[in-house]
């Protein structure tokens, strides 16, 4: 079948399939998902920058969601997430050895996003190069 997002059956494809909303331009985001792409345990993650086409047809598809470009958002297949808990939300699909990482669902989630806010707002100046992880290829939403 064809990924596209063009008919019924693409909608059905990417309604259950965990999704990564990032911004594309940004170098500390594609950073991240290359890590992502280098520790997790299976390929089964798809990938979506906020800027492109097939982010903004999904996102009229489920209009309950609203997105900007200084946060991060993960849909697991039924529930939609953002900032830290996006973040967190993802560790499952790591390999084990990241599982410290659960560590940090003991941080309350204000101080979490307050810390997340801050990265934010700096990380276009602290990571100046932005690059595309070729592996994305056959990951993104089409």
């Amino acid at each position: 079948m064809a990924r596209n997002f063009h008919g019924m059956a693409s909608e059905m494809l990417y309604n259950n399939q965990p999704i990564l909303f990032y911004d594309g331009d940004c170098p500390l985001c594609n950073r991240v998902v290359s890590f992502i792409l280098n520790n997790e345990k299976s390929p089964i993650i798809f990938f979506s920058a906020q800027q492109d086409a097939p982010t903004q047809i999904w996102l009229a598809t489920h209009p309950d969601f609203l997105i900007n470009e200084d946060t991060v958002y993960y849909y697991d297949g039924k529930s939609f997430y953002k900032k830290s808990t996006a973040v967190l939300r993802l560790i499952p699909s790591l390999k084990f050895y990241w599982c410290f990482l659960y560590l940090g669902w003991f941080i309350p989630k204000f101080i979490r996003d307050w810390i997340y806010d801050g990265v934010a707002k700096r990380r276009k100046k602290l990571f100046r190069e932005c690059r595309y992880d070729p592996r994305l290829k056959n990951r993104t939403l089409k």
